[in-house]
């Protein structure tokens, strides 16, 4: 029983700090705060994080584990590759609109950079993820020929990141729609199927 209370505390603390990270940055938080907005005391934050730094490090390992899980759910071998890609992109950007805990992972590594030591930078979690997807769709030969993998890659992230930007006034992902569309053309073989609607 013991156990499971210290997990709801440890899991209160890492949604809480997610949230005020999101909100006011790694320079702007303090644990007070932190632990105000769990309802968790000082000391019980300072038993399971022995300082902000750790407190962040935990944050971005949960917010890089649950979004490329969350990728990694998409991938159905199943499903024409470049449709799974047009999917995971537009997952990453809704998430990226709605969740803070997918934004904070990618604004604790932009803020603390080098500092953040062995701590995950989910861009490069992500990165791999819609990387295997593109060579599946080479493989697949959905793909281009002369469509340089990593360039695709870093469109695809590069378009799910934009989401960051326009998240104020446009935050229910609509645009991605449009871009998607724009972009599939270019990206697919004619002679795939590939530019049948991707639902996104």
């Amino acid at each position: 029983m013991r156990q499971v209370r210290a997990e709801g505390t440890r899991n209160a603390l890492l949604l809480a700090a997610a949230q005020v990270f999101d909100r006011d940055g790694y320079e702007g938080t303090t644990l007070a705060t932190i632990s105000d907005r769990a309802a968790v005391s000082k000391g019980a934050l300072s038993f399971h994080f022995g300082s902000k730094s750790a407190l962040a490090d935990a944050v971005q390992h949960l917010s890089c584990e649950r979004s490329r899980t969350e990728l990694l759910a998409l991938d159905d071998p199943g499903a024409p590759a470049l449709r799974v890609l047009g999917d995971m992109v537009g997952r990453l950007a809704h998430r990226l609109a709605t969740d803070p805990l997918t934004r904070v992972g990618l604004r604790l590594a932009r803020e603390r950079g080098a500092a953040c030591g062995p701590a995950p930078d989910c861009r490069l979690a992500w990165r791999a993820t819609l990387r295997r997807t593109v060579l599946r769709a080479h493989a697949e030969k959905s793909l281009r020929p002369d469509a340089p993998a990593e360039s695709v890659v870093d469109l695809a992230l590069a378009i799910a990141l934009h989401q960051e930007t326009v998240r104020a006034d446009r935050a229910d992902g609509a645009w991605l729609t449009g871009v998607w569309e724009l972009v599939l053309p270019a990206l697919a073989s004619p002679a795939s199927g590939a530019l049948a609607p991707t639902g996104l």
